[in-house]
C-alpha cells in the first residue's frame, strides 16, 4: 500500500501543472454525472481437472470419464453497473466518483446415473490410493446390487466497487483527459459440490448411502487504484476509453466440508459421518491466507447524445485479477481410504498412514470481459 501511495503522489506531482490549467466544462456546466449500464459478460472457465466419475480404473484402456476432468464453462453473466460522480469545482478540475458492478450467481450442473440393472453402466469415483501406491476407485453403482447417481454443481458470482478522486487535466479542443486515484474492492465467490447416492436394488430393504463434498471459495480484493480516462467529442457523438490498475491484498478463503449419510452400518437407523469422498478429516476445515494481487481494468465506449443531459452508449470492458483461489483446483484426488467410512465401509475408520487428501492453496489468474450498454447523464 505504501508503494501505491508513493506512486500516486509522484503522478500527481507530475501532472500538477497540467491540472492547474483551466479545464473547460464539456457538459454545459453540470456538476453531477453518472451512468447506468447493463452488462453482458463472460468469465474465465472454472478449473476442474479431477475426474469425478468414470466407468472403471482411470489407468485402464477403454475407461470413460463421465464427469469432471474438464474446466467448467459458466456461460454468460447478466448484470449491471452504476457510476455516480460530482465535480467539486465549477471548472471540472476536481471531482469525486463512485462505481459498482454486480454479476449475480450463475449455476452450472451435471448429473449421471445408472439403474444397476444387469448390463448397466458401472459408475465409480476414481482416486489414487497412497497406501497401495496405485489407482483405485469406490463404487457408485454396481449391476445387480445397487443403482447409483452422481451430480456436480458449480455456483459463481462476481461483483466490485470503487471510489476515486478525479482530477481534470488540460482539455485541448474536443479532447478531455481525467486522472483517477482511489480504492478498489472486488469479490469472486464460487462453490463446487459433488454428491453421490447408491441405494440397494429392490426387493431388498430400503437403504441410504449418500456422500457429499463441498469446496467453497471466496476471494476479497482490497487495493489502491490509479487510472487515466480520455474522451473525444464530435458533435453529438462521443468516444471514451479508461485504463485503471489496482494493487493490493487478495484475501483467499476456502471452506472444505464433506459427509456420508447412511443406514449401512446400523439399519434401519440413518447416521451421518464427517467426510465424503474428496473431503476427508485430513483436509476438511476453513483455510485462509492473504496474497499480493494486481487488478487491472480497461474499457472503451462510443455514444450518441440524445439530449443536453442524456447520452446512450455501448462499449466493451475487460477486468483481470492475478491471484484468486477457485474451488475445483483445490481437489486432491490422492485419498487414504483408511479414514473414510464411505470408501472403506468401515464404521470405525481411522487414519492409518499418510494424511491424504491434504489441503494446499492453488492460485490462478482470472478474467471477465464483455459488452455494456446504457445511459450516461448529467444534471
Amino acid at each position: 500500500m505504501t508503494i501505491i501511495v508513493l506512486a500516486l503522489a509522484a503522478v500527481l506531482a507530475f501532472v500538477g501543472p497540467a491540472a492547474a490549467q483551466t479545464v473547460i466544462p464539456d457538459d454545459d456546466g453540470e456538476r453531477f454525472y453518472g451512468r447506468a449500464e447493463y452488462l453482458l459478460w463472460w468469465t474465465k472457465d472454472s478449473p476442474q481437472r479431477a475426474p469425478l466419475v468414470t466407468t472403471g480404473f482411470l489407468d485402464r484402456a477403454g475407461t470413460q470419464v463421465l464427469m469432471g476432468g474438464n474446466d467448467i464453462d459458466t456461460g454468460r453473466h447478466n448484470g449491471g453497473r452504476l457510476t455516480l460522480g460530482y465535480w467539486l469545482t465549477e471548472d471540472h478540475t476536481w471531482g469525486v466518483e463512485a462505481s459498482g458492478f454486480y454479476l449475480p450467481t450463475v449455476t452450472r450442473s451435471q448429473a449421471v446415473s445408472s439403474s444397476g440393472a444387469p448390463g448397466s453402466v458401472h459408475l465409480v469415483v476414481p482416486f489414487f490410493d497412497p497406501t497401495r501406491n496405485q489407482e483405485a476407485f469406490t463404487d457408485v453403482s454396481s449391476a445387480g446390487e445397487f443403482s447409483g447417481a452422481a451430480a456436480q454443481r458449480l455456483k459463481s458470482r462476481l461483483w466490485g466497487a470503487e471510489g476515486s478522486v478525479v482530477i481534470g487535466l488540460a482539455n485541448p479542443g474536443p479532447w478531455r483527459f481525467d486522472l483517477l486515484g482511489g480504492i478498489r474492492y472486488l469479490n469472486l465467490s464460487e462453490g463446487l459440490s459433488f454428491s453421490t447416492s447408491s441405494p440397494d436394488l429392490p426387493p431388498g430393504p430400503a437403504t441410504v448411502f449418500r456422500t457429499k463434498d463441498d469446496f467453497d471459495a471466496n476471494n476479497d480484493f482490497y487495493g489502491g487504484q490509479i487510472g487515466l480516462r480520455g474522451r473525444y467529442l464530435w458533435g453529438r457523438f462521443m468516444a471514451d476509453a479508461t485504463v485503471k490498475v489496482a494493487v493490493g491484498a487478495m484475501r483467499q478463503h476456502l471452506d472444505v466440508a464433506g459427509s456420508l449419510t447412511t443406514n449401512f452400518f446400523s439399519p434401519p437407523f440413518v447416521q451421518t459421518f464427517g467426510g465424503g469422498i474428496f473431503a476427508q478429516p485430513s483436509n476438511i476445515g476453513s483455510h485462509r491466507r492473504d496474497v499480493i494481487a494486481v487488478v487491472p481494468e480497461a474499457g472503451l465506449n462510443v455514444g450518441f447524445k440524445l439530449t443536453d443531459w442524456a447520452t446512450i452508449l455501448v462499449g466493451y470492458s475487460f477486468l483481470y485479477a492475478s491471484d484468486v483461489v477457485r474451488p475445483g483446483s483445490q481437489i486432491d484426488r490422492v485419498i487414504n481410504p483408511t479414514q473414510s467410512q464411505a470408501i472403506s465401509l468401515n464404521y470405525q475408520a481411522t487414519l492409518n498412514g499418510v494424511a491424504r487428501p491434504t489441503f494446499r492453496f492453488q492460485s490462478s489468474d482470472f478474467w471477465a470481459h464483455g459488452l455494456n450498454a446504457g445511459l450516461a447523464f448529467t444534471f
